[in-house]
């Protein structure tokens, strides 16, 4: 990669970052999905990142959490924090989870 470019990538990086921290000005916690469907089967692979790159790219934190089940395997949601605020995030994180488990009950 050509030094130009990978600045360039770091600046794109940083304009993404500054839009994020405003969208969590007015949004807690972004909820989205954490994988393209349930759980694989086994220990082989943890499933596909594709929707976990973009957090960790921009260095938020994320965590995901199993919403239901589809065929005994879990279907998990991610909730993504804003820069710093893990704290908050994993409240909400066990608020949802706490939700989730009445609702079942």
């Amino acid at each position: 990669m050509r030094g130009v470019d990978y600045v360039a990538a770091l600046e794109a990086r940083k304009a993404c970052r500054d839009t994020l921290e405003e969208v969590f000005l007015d949004y807690g916690t972004i909820l989205t999905p954490a994988a393209r469907g349930v759980a694989p089967k086994g220990l082989e692979t943890t499933g596909d990142p594709v929707f976990c790159g973009l957090w960790t790219c921009l260095g938020v934190p994320a965590v995901t959490i199993p919403l239901l089940e589809v065929d005994g395997l879990p279907l998990g949601v991610q909730l993504v924090g804003a820069p710093r605020d893990d704290a908050r995030l994993l409240r909400t994180a066990r608020g949802l989870l706490r939700h989730l488990e009445a609702g079942s009950a």
